[in-house]
């Protein structure tokens, strides 16, 4: 080796030992940056899980869960223990300080997507479970012409009969809005639509009062949390609110996703708060939220929003 070539190959040794432990410090450090801006939930707090398709089609998103893994799943919560709420009685249970030590969690699914009727709910049925659905009133009945829909797959919504079988049965019904889009950047009028409207639509074709919200896309800001406290709703979910969890906001609540990379060791780890991994579950759910982001810009930049060529549930003059 000539004497030229010595600082080249020093760097690189250098590199290769320094590799190991850089791959060691990384963990450490987003532990580190996870309990300084965000720290674990309030003890007693029911643990919010959040899913979106069960469902046996392939997909190239991530939100998907197959109905194998879903029945795993519920099969080992069961086995822990665990008993189901609905998002409204997790909320009570926030607000008094819930019993530490209570094995309880909560099942949210976002869209009201056809495959909860046809995957999910046997599996709750089998096991005693209930959850909280969120549906859009645009697309109830129709296809997720909403979404960016890659490989041109498109999944059907529950239609209101589905809905109304649900709600009787004890499932809880909520809004998510009437056309799945970023309520930020909506005018005052779209976005009394979309939040006290969808609430309306709800009630009047369920017969009972609507309460939970949840935000496309996990979105929000003042002005949107603001006007679905107006709107009358008690609560609403989110998916990676920017305060701590520590210090909960019953109109921005935090969850944790479920997604087709997720095995069962990460559901003990998404439902045990007090677990050391469980902080790597939620920085997870706040990292693929992040990544909707683009989600939202790409369907803000389509023609039209993406809005239905027929609004399924639309309010009578």
């Amino acid at each position: 080796m000539t004497t030229a070539a010595l600082p080249l190959y020093n760097h690189a040794v250098l590199t290769i030992m320094l590799l190991p432990l850089a791959v060691l410090l990384l963990p450490a450090a987003a532990y580190l940056y996870w309990r300084l801006r965000f720290g674990p939930p309030p003890a007693g707090s029911v643990p919010i899980l959040a899913y979106h398709k069960v469902d046996q089609r392939f997909e190239l998103g991530g939100t998907r869960v197959t109905p194998a893994q879903f029945a795993a799943q519920m099969r080992w919560l069961k086995d822990a223990g665990f008993e189901t709420v609905t998002l409204t009685r997790a909320v009570e249970l926030l607000r008094t300080g819930g019993e530490t030590g209570a094995k309880r969690f909560c099942l949210t699914f976002d869209d009201a997507y056809e495959g909860f009727v046809t995957h999910a709910w046997p599996e709750l049925r089998r096991h005693g479970f209930t959850a909280t659905v969120f549906a859009l009133t645009d697309y109830i009945g129709g296809e997720n012409a909403w979404d960016i829909n890659w490989p041109g797959l498109r999944f059907r919504h529950l239609d209101w009969d589905q809905l109304r079988r649900l709600a009787a049965a004890g499932i809880e019904i909520g809004s998510h809005g009437a056309s799945h889009r970023d309520l930020r950047h909506l005018g005052d009028a779209e976005l009394e639509r979309e939040v006290a409207g969808s609430k309306r639509i709800l009630e009047k074709e369920l017969g009972m009062p609507v309460s939970m919200f949840c935000y496309p896309f996990g979105r929000y800001d003042r002005r949107v949390a603001a006007a679905v406290r107006d709107a009358g709703y008690v609560a609403a979910a989110s998916l990676a609110p920017s305060r701590r969890n520590g210090d909960p906001d019953i109109f921005a609540l935090r969850r944790c996703g479920v997604y087709l990379t997720d095995t069962v060791w990460d559901l003990r780890h998404k439902v045990n708060q007090g677990s050391p991994w469980f902080w790597a579950e939620d920085l997870f759910t706040r990292g693929v939220n992040f990544c909707a982001g683009g989600a939202a810009l790409a369907q803000r930049m389509t023609p039209g929003g993406r809005r239905p060529r027929e609004t399924a549930g639309a309010e009578s003059p």
